[in-house]
């Protein structure tokens, strides 16, 4: 497992992503998966508020199980836990959650679910670009000042944002934004072909200044819902229709034959490959991996060490 730093955090640059834990995956699925990750050295576990949740202010299931999970195993000193709070509610995108009362009720409610009292990470889950950022990051010092988080994260946020939130925190000595969580693959996509346009994605544009701040980035969704593996399997005609509408383009479909060429040369699944596009960027990168199945961690993790070279970087988009 390759690690990157976080200040004095150290983050697996593979992180193990626990959306639907206790929705669509079962506890004991859930429980494998998280005892494969944390054997191989993995010890970032990411999950959110709104994991599980069927309404506002609801319970989080992701969250609930987690909790349990690192009280049964008594490790949460052994692993950076990363929640996030603020979302939207999900029948209206574009209400948004970033006040001082919403931050708090959510930060109570994760805390008390992961029965923690703190978290390593957390993340504002979207933006509200109607918001002045300066007010955002200020709003957010009352979770470092209460010693409820360590790092504060900007998840679906512009580069630019959080640029602006950081200079001021530069002026007024206040703690920035950390960490960036956003749709990053091998697989190119956008907000349109996702069909949430309020989620960010990489761009080249972004990724050079990534690259520029030296600034940690968490790349959610990076195997492209297993687009790649499926193509190079076969079996891409078993990508449900969602997953073919956003990544089943020329551009992508282009670069399969690239992963597969570059998975026979490395002797390592087409999953390690993808996996180690993100962590062999040259900004502090993490790819987070999740899966329906415990067997599809062990694939993920099989190519933990890899880092691929520029070369072979530019080889897999075609350059």
């Amino acid at each position: 497992m390759k690690y990157i730093q976080l200040d004095e955090t150290e983050l697996a640059q593979i992180a193990l992503g626990c959306d639907h834990y206790g929705e669509t995956i079962s506890e004991s699925i859930a429980n494998k998966q998280l005892d494969i990750y944390l054997d191989a050295g993995g010890n970032l576990l990411d999950t959110a508020h709104v994991y599980g949740q069927n309404e506002v202010g609801g319970p989080s299931s992701s969250e609930q199980l987690l909790g349990r999970y690192l009280k049964t195993n008594r490790n949460r000193k052994d692993v950076v836990l990363v929640s996030k709070g603020c979302h939207p509610p999900k029948d209206d995108m574009y209400a948004s959650r970033i006040n001082h009362q919403a931050m708090v009720e959510d930060i109570s409610r994760t805390l008390d679910n992961l029965d923690t009292d703190y978290l390593d990470i957390w993340f504002f889950h979207r933006d509200d670009p109607a918001m002045p950022s300066d007010e955002i990051i200020d709003m957010a010092q009352y979770l470092i000042d209460k010693k409820l988080v360590k790092h504060l994260g900007a998840s679906n946020w512009t580069h630019r944002r959080i640029a602006e939130a950081n200079a001021w925190t530069k002026e007024k000595r206040k703690t920035p934004f950390s960490i960036s969580q956003i749709l990053w693959s091998l697989a190119h996509c956008t907000p349109k072909q996702w069909g949430d346009d309020t989620l960010v994605c990489m761009t080249e544009k972004a990724r050079l200044w990534y690259e520029e701040q030296k600034m940690p980035v968490m790349a959610f969704s990076p195997q492209a819902k297993g687009f790649f593996s499926k193509m190079i399997a076969g079996v891409g005609e078993t990508l449900s229709e969602r997953a073919k509408r956003r990544f089943a383009t020329d551009v992508n479909l282009s670069r399969v034959p690239h992963v597969r060429t570059l998975a026979g040369e490395l002797g390592v699944s087409p999953a390690a490959v993808v996996i180690a596009y993100i962590t062999s960027q040259k900004n502090p990168s993490v790819a987070i991996a999740g899966s329906s199945k415990a067997e599809q961690i062990t694939d993920t993790l099989n190519g933990a060490d890899l880092t691929l070279t520029e070369e072979q970087l530019a080889f897999l988009v075609g350059k």
